[in-house]
């Protein structure tokens, strides 16, 4: 079948006549056996009405004609004959309307790009069809290569339900991945391609194959696109005016990875026309799953859940967060890959921030890759999950006076923002959705976060000279230690209350105070509602003076009292945690070290109700 029989007048006639004329009945299956009998299956203009019939309709469309296909098993023998052409054209018209894939084609994802090197790239798609595919590619004015007879990896999905009608918004049960090896290309050299599938061709779009030898690489940086594809949208429809080499992403790509409904809406229709020409490198975060899907549609470096890539002065490690311990096959990887890379820029990116004050106050790798980091000289430690902005001082250990790491927490990628708190360790922070831009050449690595309406949210560089960092950054450095007592006090700050406080009816508020881990020597806090809650809520008689118990003795619960103020109406969500945020912060103060802490959103709890009955 060729793109011209999809408008055969005869086919298209057959079309409407099946349509019946619209209404909102269904093409039940009493009708179908009325009509099967016209169908000339070998004839493929009676074929393609069908599949225009069902492409044509919008999902408003579908939804008032009730147009279901009841696939009879006296028919599924001519249905397959196609190849499942007709499923996926009834999958694209009505499982996936909107599905960003090639006009007019049954491909419903992509093409896309994935695994580049300096000779090689592999163009992805995705269709509900069984059918060899084709490529061609070249440089400008000579795309006469070709990948031909590509056939697919067949994908059993999660969300399949049990039925034989193609149903709205449902998922098939099972889609087919292709993927083509472009080989033999130049490092550095641009190449134009398109796709030929069913009878139909892509656009052409072109690529720059990977040149390890670059003297100057750029990149786009984010994560957490997930839930949200308006806010997703807004900023992908950015991303081509940098000419990005490649984007990183650290993870949350969607909501729900092994709801296959969700990847075309959350992910590739908002980046359908940035991934066709820029090769996409995530890595995976908690939203998706177990990683079926994440891994069907993925195809990393070496096909593994880590990896790493060399582009120009630039080598960068993609690491899963799910694996911290040093005994595992990650870390050995991670250890041998860092310390037998000699790039001017050492970049590693993961999900969950090894530091992080606002969000989820995360602290992934600090026994065990936080160390290796420092040993193999990382420069630049990217992660997400917290949705918001974050850019450290440059962080390194007391005594560490020829190093330190920059650590960014860049998980504004369309995810609902969370609240970000000022601390003497950040550099810049901000609750913005946003992305980075990032520039390397031998000598420097330049960095710009952008928002979403295109304004700048911050920008910084790094330089080296012979492989050496600047004094004057080196100077900036926020000792380790002292973000360590950060988290060492911030569970003593998790607050609860017996009810939810008034103006005229204050609450009781409770504290369980806990020895500092790591800590020999108990803290000092001086405890006050932190900036953001100050507004709606006053504790009694602040600050709040306690001590943390040593370590060793039991923890330590310590009351006051809390009443509205009125500006706002105080409510709970799901979590009974109180809206708005009620969240404590404390100077801490243990020893000779000083820093400030911040707790988790005060909750409504049992136990505190309990407590607070006692006399």
């Amino acid at each position: 079948m060729v793109a011209s029989e999809l408008t055969d007048k005869e086919g298209s006639g057959f079309g409407e006549r099946l349509a019946g004329g619209g209404g909102k009945g269904y093409l039940k299956a009493k009708k179908w056996r009325r009509m099967r009998s016209s169908i000339d299956w070998g004839k493929p203009s009676r074929v393609a009405g069908l599949i225009v019939l069902v492409s044509a309709f919008s999902l408003k469309e579908a939804r008032e004609r009730g147009v279901f296909l009841f696939m009879r098993s006296d028919v599924i023998g001519c249905w397959r004959k196609w190849s499942g052409v007709l499923v996926a054209a009834a999958g694209l018209a009505l499982v996936l309307p909107g599905a960003h894939g090639a006009a007019g084609s049954l491909i419903s994802k992509g093409p896309y790009l994935q695994a580049p090197a300096s000779d090689t790239m592999l163009i992805m798609w995705e269709s509900l069809a069984d059918l060899p595919g084709k490529v061609r590619f070249g440089v400008e004015g000579q795309p006469d290569a070709e990948v031909g007879d590509v056939r697919p990896r067949m994908i059993k999905t999660a969300t399949a339900g049990a039925t034989n009608a193609v149903k709205v918004g449902a998922a098939p049960r099972e889609f087919y991945i292709y993927e083509a090896a472009l080989k033999d290309l130049k490092p550095g050299e641009t190449y134009h391609y398109s796709v030929e599938f069913a009878g139909v061709r892509t656009a052409t779009n072109h690529f720059k194959a990977f040149n390890p030898g670059a003297e100057r690489v750029r990149f786009i940086a984010y994560g957490d696109s997930r839930s949200y594809p308006e806010a997703h949208a807004r900023l992908t429809a950015r991303f081509r005016q940098h000419a990005p080499d490649f984007i990183l992403h650290t993870g949350d790509i969607v909501a729900r990875g092994r709801d296959y409904t969700l990847w075309a809406r959350e992910f590739f229709n908002p980046m359908a026309n940035v991934i066709n020409e820029a090769p996409f490198f995530p890595v995976i975060g908690n939203h998706e799953g177990d990683g079926t899907n994440y891994l069907a549609y993925f195809h990393p470096p070496g096909q593994r859940l880590w990896y790493s890539l060399d582009v120009g002065p630039a080598h960068v490690l993609g690491l899963d967060y799910r694996f911290t311990r040093s005994d595992s096959e990650q870390f050995r990887f991670a250890a041998n890959d860092l310390m037998t890379s000699r790039a001017p820029w050492k970049i590693v990116m993961f999900h969950k921030p090894v530091f992080n004050i606002g969000g989820h106050v995360s602290d992934w790798g600090q026994t065990n890759y936080l160390p290796l980091f420092y040993r193999t000289k990382m420069d630049l430690v990217l992660a997400g999950h917290s949705h918001m902005y974050e850019r450290f001082h440059p962080v390194a250990p007391r005594g560490e006076r020829d190093w330190a790491i920059t650590h960014i927490t860049t998980g504004g990628g369309g995810a609902e923002l969370y609240d970000s708190f000022d601390h003497p360790s950040l550099a810049v922070r901000e609750s913005a959705h946003h992305y980075m831009v990032l520039e390397a050449t031998r000598d420097a690595l330049q960095a710009r976060a952008i928002r979403d309406d295109g304004t700048l949210l911050d920008s910084f560089e790094l330089k080296k000279t012979d492989g050496r960092m600047a004094a004057d950054y080196l100077a900036q450095v926020y000792p380790e230690e002292l973000l360590k007592l950060f988290y060492a006090a911030t569970p003593s700050l998790a607050s609860r209350v017996a009810s939810p406080p008034g103006t005229n009816a204050p609450a009781r508020l409770s504290l369980n105070l806990k020895p500092l881990a790591g800590w020999p020597a108990p803290a000092r806090l001086e405890i006050t509602l932190a900036p953001q809650s100050a507004p709606y809520y006053e504790l009694e008689d602040p600050p709040l003076r306690a001590t943390t118990p040593l370590t060793g003795q039991t923890n330590l619960a310590v009351w006051t009292t809390v009443r509205a103020t009125g500006k706002r109406a105080i409510t709970m969500n799901s979590d009974q945690e109180l809206r708005p945020p009620l969240v404590l912060m404390a100077k801490v103060r243990c020893g000779e070290e000083e820093t400030i802490a911040y707790g988790a959103p005060c909750r409504l709890a049992k136990t505190a109700a309990t407590a607070a009955d006692k006399p």
